[in-house]
């Protein structure tokens, strides 16, 4: 588990973009790209995210709905978090 959190915060390197990369690939991507908390109540923040197109229609026809690309993969984030948060 730690080992794909470090991978979440890897540092870029130079020229195309991961997420132009995949895009270019014609495959989906997704990436946590900051994590943002209050230290006085941690339970406050948020994560800021990045996605393609691909990537969206991906949650799509897996069923998840919304009526933007922000409620979609927010939906799927939301339970994402919920399955990893009963696992433990």
């Amino acid at each position: 588990m730690i080992n794909k959190i470090k991978q979440l915060f890897k540092k870029k390197e130079p020229g195309m973009s991961d997420k132009d990369k995949a895009t270019a690939k014609g495959e989906p991507y997704v990436k946590v790209l900051e994590v943002k908390f209050d230290k006085e109540a941690p339970g406050d923040g948020y994560f800021e995210l990045e996605w393609n197109n691909l990537f969206v229609k991906q949650l799509l026809e897996a069923g998840y709905t919304g009526d933007n690309e922000e409620e979609i993969v927010d939906l799927w984030f939301t339970t994402l978090c919920r399955q990893i948060s009963e696992e433990v």
